[in-house]
């Protein structure tokens, strides 16, 4: 069974690499925060650059473009020899920034794929997310195995920079429609009718989505477990600017998105769930 070392353990790097390591795989984590992977119930190392000594898979699953940058630049720096080795980024991160990681992990005869998820805690716990790869179709094929264990939904796309740009053009869509959602729901309140009853009418009417259907319960009792973070969806959105801006495109919707999520971490809301957007409109609407 494939070596695999697992670098990220947060909300959705725990359950990811749990799901490998029950699924038979040798699994052996790292994390920047030692506690987590002391407390995470797999095999450890302290120092990443350990898990280049015997793992053939690398996957790192992190935060951002700044985070995958920071732990390639410690791979790279190693002075290891990572020749025939496979690193897989499930991260959502700037398109450029796949590309980079890819030619510099290429000059060193080592295979790369861009693999960043659509989904959230639940579907990461039950294996169902959706995986959006890019990068080398034969590199794919033969990691396949790994990606059928961690979702339900897999799509190739081709070359380095594709599956980060279509990982934020979903994302957009995602948090727009809960903004938008989160905003009907305190419209109608503010004019008299009781939340749940506008939660049921839009899942029947114009609101019926998968995110309303994930949102449903947290929005309707403001319960705000995290499953995807406020800081997580802003970051989204605001590569998803970023990249548009570059392409000379407008994104009018998201960049009004953007700055409910950048208010929601204003009001020291950035850790919880996404849905945490509904105590803005709360606060503009005067609803306490």
């Amino acid at each position: 069974m494939k070596k695999i070392g697992w670098i990220g353990l947060g909300h959705m790097g725990l359950p990811m690499a749990k799901n490998l390591s029950k699924a038979g795989y040798d699994v052996k984590v790292w994390n920047r925060t030692l506690e987590k992977a002391k407390g995470s119930g797999l095999p450890y190392v302290e120092d990443v650059e350990q898990l280049l000594d015997d793992r053939e898979v690398i996957i790192t699953m992190l935060f951002g473009s700044e985070s995958v940058k920071e732990v390639y630049k410690k791979i790279f720096s190693s002075g290891k020899n990572i020749s025939g080795k496979t690193f897989i980024d499930m991260t959502t991160i700037h398109p450029e920034t796949a590309k980079e990681i890819a030619e510099e992990l290429l000059k060193r005869k080592a295979d790369f794929l861009e693999a960043p998820v659509i989904g959230s805690v639940i579907p990461a716990k039950k294996g169902l997310l959706t995986i959006v790869v890019s990068g080398d179709e034969e590199v794919y094929s033969r990691h396949s195995d790994i990606f059928n264990i961690l979702g339900k939904e897999i799509f190739f796309l081709g070359d380095y920079g594709t599956a980060s740009t279509m990982k934020l053009v979903n994302n957009t869509v995602l948090g727009n429609i809960l903004a938008t959602i989160c905003e009907a729901v305190i419209f109608a309140e503010k004019a008299g009718v009781n939340r749940e009853t506008t939660l049921k009418i839009l899942s029947h009417g114009a609101g019926k989505s998968m995110v309303l259907d994930a949102k449903m319960e947290k929005i309707l009792h403001e319960n705000y477990e995290t499953h995807f973070s406020v800081n997580l969806i802003h970051k989204d959105l605001s590569y998803a600017l970023d990249l548009s801006q570059r392409k000379q495109n407008p994104l009018i919707i998201t960049a009004v998105s953007r700055e409910l999520y950048n208010s929601a971490k204003a009001n020291h809301l950035g850790e919880l769930d996404f849905a945490a957007v509904l105590e803005v409109y709360k606060k503009l609407s005067g609803i306490s």
